[in-house]
């Protein structure tokens, strides 16, 4: 998100509503400005009344929110889902290849993203079924804070929950163009190409208990 929508964003956070005139700092041009708030009404973050004022909507409340937050103590963790799958109890591991930035060509698990009304193992379920056309019933195995550096930048910060399956049905047909999913037979979970939390991850699941774990790794 551009600095002047995340300004005004935290601006309406601490005001029910402004006019135009209060809402714009005095060193950005109108037509700059004005760009980048419409930007936020079609995004529908902010909203104008009757009055004509500017105001958050619900959304942009909890954006908002997370803008304050990120501003006092930097980075928060968010909240993923690791999906690991596997074709039977000694079968073929389903893993997929990041193919956009953060962790670009690294090998990890699918990811699914917690859906209100839904419990953690419906989410991934139907996360499973859009991208690969596959079927399944998860268990959630264990939960964690992850956290991923190169060098000196964070590349990754999540807070994941890791759910698992093994009674798989359907055939793997990938329909996402940000990540290539394919079945891997007895893959090296600590080769360089493969996402440094693998290890961990693969090591829990294989100890069959209830987990939470917290750990760093460098790139």
């Amino acid at each position: 998100m551009h600095h002047i929508q995340q300004k005004i964003l935290m601006r309406l956070a601490f005001n029910d509503s402004l006019r135009f005139s209060e809402l714009k700092p005095d060193e950005y041009e109108n037509k700059l400005f004005d760009y980048h708030l419409k930007q936020l009404l079609r995004d529908k973050l902010v909203e104008k009344d009757q009055t004509g004022n500017y105001t958050l909507t619900a959304v942009g409340r909890q954006v908002g929110i997370r803008n304050l937050t990120v501003a006092k103590s930097g980075p928060q963790a968010h909240t993923i889902l690791f999906l690991a799958v596997r074709a039977g109890a000694n079968g073929p591991w389903l893993l997929y290849k990041r193919l956009v930035h953060p962790l670009k060509d690294r090998i990890g698990f699918m990811h699914a993203s917690p859906v209100i009304g839904n419990s953690l193992e419906t989410a991934a379920s139907q996360e499973l079924l859009s991208k690969t056309g596959l079927t399944a019933d998860f268990a959630v195995k264990g939960s964690g804070i992850f956290e991923m550096w190169s060098r000196e930048n964070l590349e990754s910060f999540t807070h994941f929950v890791l759910l698992y399956s093994q009674d798989i049905s359907g055939q793997l047909q990938p329909s996402h163009s940000h990540a290539e999913y394919f079945w891997a037979e007895g893959p090296d979970f600590n080769s360089p190409d493969m996402l440094p939390n693998m290890p961990v991850l693969v090591d829990k699941l294989a100890d069959n208990q209830l987990f939470f774990i917290q750990k760093t790794f460098n790139l």
